[in-house]
C-alpha cells in the first residue's frame, strides 16, 4: 500500500503530514497538489517555518488555537515558553498567569506564578531560557510589591514551576527611590550566560537608570558588572547576541548608543561604556540642554538588525564591514527610516484622506518577519524582510 504521508522542507525545518491534511486548504491551494514524499526527497518551499506551523495546525484540528481569558486588565509581559504554554503579567496585577493550551481540553489560565516574599507583587517584565540552553529552562520576572518600596528578580524552574533564586532585590528607605530602581527591562543572553536586568526613574532632576549584568551560576547579590546613567539615560535598552553588544535610545538626545559586552564585567561597576553610533554632537548637546528627544522611543535587537521605533517610524540599523583599504573595521549604519504605506480613507463627500501613522506601542519578531500594534489597537501590521529592502504586508 502506498504511503499518503508527504514530507515538506519549509525554510529550513522539516514537516511530515498526510495528503489528506493538506487536501483541506482547498483545490485552489498549491498545498493540495503536493504529492506523497520520502522523507529523502521532501517538497520545499520557501516560507516561514513559523507561520507554516501555524496553517498545519489549523488544516489537522479545523481551528486557530484557542483564545485565553485572562483576569488581568491587560497584558504588558508576555512569553511564549511552548506551543501549550505562554505567560502573561501586568504591571497593575499581581503575579505571573499560566496561559495553557492543551490540545485535548480547553485553554485556562488559572495558575499563578508569585513572588514568595512578596505574593501581592506586580510584575514588570519577563525573560526565559530555552530547554536547550540549561538542564531545565528557567523564567526571570521581576517583581515589585505592591507598596512599591521592594524589588526582585525572581528565577522559576519551569519544569517544577517554583522559585529557585532570587536575584539583586532591592528595599526602599525613606524616599530615596533613585537608590532602588526596579528592573522593568529584562533580556537572557544565551550565548554568553547572562542576564540583563534594567530599569529606570523619572524625577525633577532628569531620568536616572541601573544596568546590570548577572551571572545566575555565580551570585544572586553581586552583577558582574553595573552601571548608574544619570546623563542621557536609557529611554530604551535591548541586548543582541548577534553582534554581542547592548544597545540604547538616549532620553535625551534621542540618539542609539552602543556597548560592547566583551568590553564588559570583569570588574563589577563600570566606567562610561557607550558609543554613539548616531549624531555624536547631537546627542551631546540635547543632553547638555536636558532635552526629552528619546522619551517614548522603543529598541529591540532581532539576528543582526537593530530595531528603533521612534512615535509611528521604524528605523533599522545594520552591521557593515568596511573594505580592507578603509581599515576593515565593521561599524553600524542607519539604512532604512519608515512607517509602511500610508492608509487612504475615504471621506463623507467623496474625498479622501491619508491616515497618519500613530505610535507604535508593541511588537515581535520571527522568521524574517515583523509584527507591531500602534496605539489606535484597531490592527496588527505584518512587515516582511527582503535581502535590499522591508515591504509591508497588511
Amino acid at each position: 500500500m502506498a504511503s499518503s504521508v508527504v514530507t515538506l522542507n519549509v525554510g529550513g525545518e522539516v514537516f511530515q503530514t498526510t495528503a489528506a491534511t493538506l487536501s483541506r486548504a482547498g483545490a485552489s491551494s498549491p498545498l493540495a497538489s503536493l504529492a506523497p514524499t520520502p522523507a529523502s526527497a521532501p517538497h520545499f518551499l520557501d516560507r516561514d517555518p513559523r507561520l507554516f506551523a501555524t496553517l498545519l495546525s489549523f488544516l489537522r484540528r479545523g481551528r486557530l488555537a484557542p483564545t485565553v481569558l485572562t483576569p488581568l486588565p491587560a497584558v504588558d509581559s508576555l512569553v511564549a515558553v511552548s506551543p501549550t504554554l505562554a505567560l502573561a503579567g501586568a504591571r497593575d496585577f499581581a503575579g505571573v498567569h499560566l496561559c495553557r493550551y492543551p490540545d485535548d481540553a480547553p485553554a485556562t489560565a488559572r495558575e499563578v506564578l508569585s513572588w514568595p516574599g512578596s505574593p501581592s507583587a506586580t510584575v514588570l517584565s519577563m525573560a526565559a531560557t530555552s530547554a536547550t540552553e540549561v538542564s531545565s529552562p528557567w523564567l526571570f520576572t521581576s517583581f515589585e510589591s505592591a507598596r512599591r518600596n521592594s524589588s526582585a528578580v525572581v528565577t522559576f524552574d519551569m519544569n517544577s514551576l517554583s522559585p529557585v533564586a532570587e536575584i539583586g532585590r532591592k528595599e526602599v528607605y525613606g524616599a530615596d527611590v533613585e537608590a532602588a530602581i526596579p528592573a522593568s527591562r529584562l533580556s537572557w543572553l544565551g550565548r554568553h550566560n547572562l542576564l540583563l536586568a534594567a530599569g529606570s526613574h523619572s524625577g525633577p532632576a532628569g531620568v536616572v537608570g541601573d544596568i546590570c549584568l548577572w551571572d545566575v551560576r555565580a551570585s544572586a547579590t553581586v552583577p558582574v558588572w553595573e552601571l548608574r546613567e544619570k546623563e542621557d539615560c536609557f529611554a530604551d535598552i535591548a541586548a543582541s547576541e548577534a553582534l554581542s553588544s547592548l544597545f540604547k535610545v538616549g532620553a535625551a538626545s534621542g540618539e542609539v548608543f552602543m556597548a560592547d559586552l566583551r568590553m564588559l564585567g570583569g570588574g563589577g561597576i563600570s566606567i562610561e561604556p557607550w558609543v554613539c553610533i548616531g549624531d555624536g554632537q547631537r546627542a551631546a548637546a540635547a543632553a547638555s540642554a536636558g532635552r526629552k528627544e528619546g522619551n517614548g522611543c522603543r529598541i529591540e535587537c532581532y539576528l543582526n538588525w537593530v530595531f528603533v521605533a521612534r512615535g509611528g517610524e521604524v528605523e533599522v540599523w545594520t552591521q557593515v564591514e568596511l573594505a580592507q583599504e578603509a581599515g576593515g573595521k565593521k561599524l553600524m549604519r542607519r539604512n532604512w527610516v519608515g512607517n509602511g504605506p500610508s492608509f487612504v480613507i475615504a471621506g463623507g463627500s467623496g474625498h479622501e484622506s491619508v491616515k497618519e501613522k500613530t505610535k507604535i506601542v508593541s511588537w515581535a519578531f520571527g522568521g524574517s518577519r515583523m509584527a507591531l500594534a500602534r496605539d489606535d489597537k484597531r490592527s496588527i501590521e505584518v512587515w516582511d524582510s527582503a535581502p535590499a529592502a522591508i515591504s509591508f504586508n497588511p
